[in-house]
């Protein structure tokens, strides 16, 4: 016979931290200083930090394995965003999951504030904010003025019908609860320009959103060459019809899209495509999704404006 009084109960916490910062890096090492650094200067301090270096070839791996202690940094063969995320989350082991790009900087009251907002609100399962776009000049100002709790009621709740127009989300701005993921399941990995944003539709159908309305991110942006290769396909509307097919056009509240300005930015993205590839890409795939704008309509005299602007850059680039 069992004699429960000599029974010692044994409580296992199911996460052994707050959160779990993830941060894919491929040759990172001229920029994730600053990037860690704003992390390990979080007023929230219950986090583990995992960086997946994907594949880098240049000493990503030992600078982020000289700043913190909580600091795990993993190895693997170069594979991608998507992949090194999906790897990240599956080893992380925080309530929390926090997105983080290896080139960004956190304000210090971003975890704590997002903790703040999920602890105290069920309903969401994901919680984003503003950003601000930056190139790198001194973000002294950024760091240490104070930030509010306010939440954006638009983009709060019920939010796939918005999601549908653009993702609002930056992902280094997103946490979401660990039991979110293991529901969703991973982040697809087919290309970096649209993996997230399906992630975040995906997540808007069976999950509601906050968001803070104070910028909590600086989002580096990085000037390229105008020359660069345009990508052969449009990424960006073939997710969104991909994303239409699966999911329909409207929140699990019942909240439909905005038809009239999805229809615009659709039609803003094609024509941007085109005019990219008319201007300085692959003439025949320009020409091609001018033509299929010509053809669709509405909009054919302001589609003939721009295949004549586009074709005079070709000619005559700036």
């Amino acid at each position: 016979m069992i004699n429960l009084m000599t029974l010692k109960t044994t409580v296992t916490k199911p996460y052994s931290h707050q959160v779990s910062v993830i941060i894919p890096a491929y040759n990172a090492s001229a920029l994730i200083k600053p990037t860690l650094e704003s992390v390990v200067n979080s007023t929230l301090t219950d986090f583990e930090v995992i960086v997946i270096d994907d594949g880098s070839s240049d000493n990503t791996f030992e600078v982020a394995s000289n700043i913190d202690p909580r600091i795990q940094v993993i190895r693997q063969k170069n594979a991608g965003m998507s992949a090194s995320r999906n790897k990240g989350i599956e080893l992380s082991k925080g309530e929390f999951i926090a997105l983080l790009d290896a080139d960004d900087i956190w304000h210090p009251q971003k975890l704590e504030f997002q903790v703040n907002a999920l602890n105290s609100n069920s309903q969401f399962d994901f919680c984003f904010t503003e950003f601000t776009s930056w190139h790198g000049e001194n973000n002294q100002d950024f760091s240490v003025s104070k930030r509010s709790a306010s939440i954006e009621p638009s983009l709060t709740g019920w939010i796939y019908h918005k999601m549908l127009l653009t993702n609002w989300a930056l992902p280094s701005s997103v946490m979401f609860r660990k039991t979110a993921w293991d529901k969703l399941g991973s982040f697809i990995c087919e290309d970096h320009q649209t993996d997230d944003w399906e992630y975040f539709v995906r997540a808007s159908k069976t999950c509601q959103f906050v968001k803070l309305k104070e910028s909590f991110v600086l989002y580096r942006q990085i000037s390229s060459s105008l020359s660069r290769r345009v990508p052969e396909k449009n990424a960006t509307e073939i997710m969104r019809s991909t994303l239409i097919k699966r999911f329909g056009y409207t929140s699990p509240d019942g909240a439909e899209v905005d038809h009239k300005e999805l229809s615009r930015r659709s039609y803003n993205g094609h024509s941007h495509f085109a005019d990219a590839h008319v201007a300085r890409g692959k003439l025949s795939i320009g020409l091609k999704a001018f033509f299929q704008l010509l053809i669709k309509g509405p909009n054919r005299t302001k589609t003939m404006l721009t295949l004549l602007k586009s074709i005079f850059k070709r000619i005559k680039p700036v």
